[in-house]
């Protein structure tokens, strides 16, 4: 089995074994939109951000990506699981991030929606919310002005273009992407010669 690795707060093994998250999480890197529009493109088969665990493919970048610095465990997935991971090291990076807010952006103001009074704006406004579904995107698409650019947002997702699905067995598409996967349940090892900042 390939090695994944995560750093997490130094007695994180104790909670052994951890279990699939029941709700949605929002994320905090990503603008919400972005996140929404992700989750509307989402191919099957592919895991959910909202439920996933992060992880990257050496311990030095896991210690590098993490918000606060604490131990690097291997991750140990267990029973059902989906893997996916992207070419860059946080999603924060992709292109999407900023080329997504720019295109809709540009588009809204031709559409005059910016100018618009609140009761106006209200109908799409949800699209900046974390955590809407894929049919609740959906629905938001079919409203105006969103719906005169529905095709062309569809196609500027490019997300799921570059994430690619792997199996525990297999060699990870790329040698730093973040990894993203959901898990029944996994399992933190320590590693045997703890890493700390620094290294």
């Amino acid at each position: 089995m390939k090695v994944l690795y995560r750093c997490e707060r130094e007695d994180a093994w104790k909670g052994n074994p951890r279990k699939k998250c029941s709700t949605m999480r929002p994320p905090g890197n990503v603008p919400y939109m972005v996140d929404n529009l992700w989750e509307w493109k989402r191919p099957e088969g592919y895991p959910c951000r909202r439920y996933a665990l992060f992880a990257s493919p050496t311990p030095e970048l896991a210690l590098e990506s993490a918000k606060h610095k604490g131990r690097v465990f291997r991750v140990e997935p267990r029973g059902n699981v989906l893997l996916a991971q992207i070419e860059e090291k946080d999603a924060k990076w992709h292109g999407d991030c900023q080329n997504l807010k720019n295109i809709l952006r540009s588009r809204l103001m031709k559409a005059g929606w910016m100018e618009l009074p609140l009761e106006g704006k209200r109908d799409i406004a949800p699209l900046w919310v974390p955590c809407l579904s894929r049919e609740e995107v959906d629905r938001l698409f079919r409203l105006e002005p969103l719906c005169d650019i529905r095709e062309e947002i569809w196609g500027h997702i490019t997300f799921w273009d570059n994430a690619i699905p792997f199996n525990l067995g297999d060699d990870m598409p790329f040698p730093e992407g973040e990894i993203f996967l959901e898990a029944d349940e996994w399992v933190l090892q320590p590693l045997e010669e703890e890493l700390k900042p620094g290294y």
